[in-house]
C-alpha cells in the first residue's frame, strides 16, 4: 500500500491477463474509510489505525473482501442500495443512495450505467477526490489503444451522456476501481474524454440485466 497523496493510500491486487483492482484507504480529520477493499498483503497501517469508522463499496460488483475488512476493523460495511440483491453476503450491511453523506463526509453520487445502484464517492480532501468504482477507468478494458481515461463499455459506453453531472463536482483526483489513479488533472481528463466523444461500447447497457422494482 502507498500514500499516493497526503492521507490517500492506494493499493492493488492484479488479476494476471485481466485487469488490476485498486483499492483505497482514506484518512481525514473526522476518521478513517476503506473504499473497495480487497484482501492483500502489506496492509499494516490499516490494522493499526483506530479511527476507521466504515468500508464502503462503489457499486454491487465491488464486494470483493469488504465483509472481512469490516469484521477486521469492527466497522459497517456501506453498500449502494439498489444493488443489494448482487451481494453474496448480507450479514451486517449498512445501504446509501445518492446524495447521502457517508463517514468520512464522503458524498455520495449516484452513476446508474453499470448497475441501478453504481455510485461514485467524493471527498473534499487534497483538492478533491472522486472514488469512481467501476464507471470510469484507466485500464485496458475502460481504455482501449491508449485512452488515458475511459467509461465502462457496457455501463457507460458514451460517457457523455451518463457521467456529465460529474463535471458539476469539484475535484482534482480520480481514483478509479481498475486502473492508476489520476492525480491533479483528473477532472481534465475527464473534460477531455466528454469532448473527445469517444466510446468503448461492446454492448447493451448492464443495467438492464437486474430487477426494476425497488428493493
Amino acid at each position: 500500500m502507498n500514500e499516493i497523496l497526503p492521507g490517500l493510500h492506494h493499493w492493488r491486487v492484479v488479476w494476471p491477463g485481466i485487469w488490476s483492482l485498486e483499492s483505497y484507504f482514506l484518512q481525514t480529520e473526522t476518521g478513517s474509510v476503506i473504499v473497495d477493499p480487497i484482501e492483500s498483503s502489506g496492509l499494516d497501517l490499516i490494522d493499526a489505525t483506530t479511527d476507521i469508522q466504515a468500508v464502503i463499496v462503489t457499486v454491487g460488483w465491488h464486494e470483493r473482501s469488504s465483509r472481512l475488512f469490516g469484521k477486521r476493523t469492527r466497522t459497517p460495511v456501506f453498500v449502494p442500495e439498489l444493488d443489494l440483491c448482487m451481494l453474496e453476503d448480507l450479514d451486517s450491511r449498512k445501504v446509501y443512495r445518492d446524495g447521502d453523506i457517508l463517514p468520512g463526509e464522503l458524498r455520495a453520487i449516484g452513476t446508474p450505467g453499470l448497475t441501478r445502484g453504481e455510485n461514485v464517492l467524493l471527498s473534499r480532501t487534497n483538492g478533491g477526490t472522486l472514488f469512481v468504482g467501476d464507471c470510469l477507468g484507466t485500464t485496458a478494458k475502460w481504455a482501449p489503444d491508449g485512452m488515458p481515461l475511459g467509461g465502462h463499455p457496457n455501463g457507460h459506453p458514451i460517457p457523455k451522456d451518463t457521467l456529465s453531472h460529474l463535471l458539476d463536482l469539484e475535484f482534482v483526483n480520480l481514483c478509479p476501481g481498475h486502473g492508476d489513479p489520476i492525480l491533479g488533472n483528473g477532472k481534465q481528463k475527464l473534460i477531455e474524454l466528454f469532448q473527445s466523444g469517444k466510446s468503448t461500447s461492446t454492448g447493451p447497457q448492464s443495467v438492464t440485466y437486474f430487477p426494476l422494482h425497488d428493493i
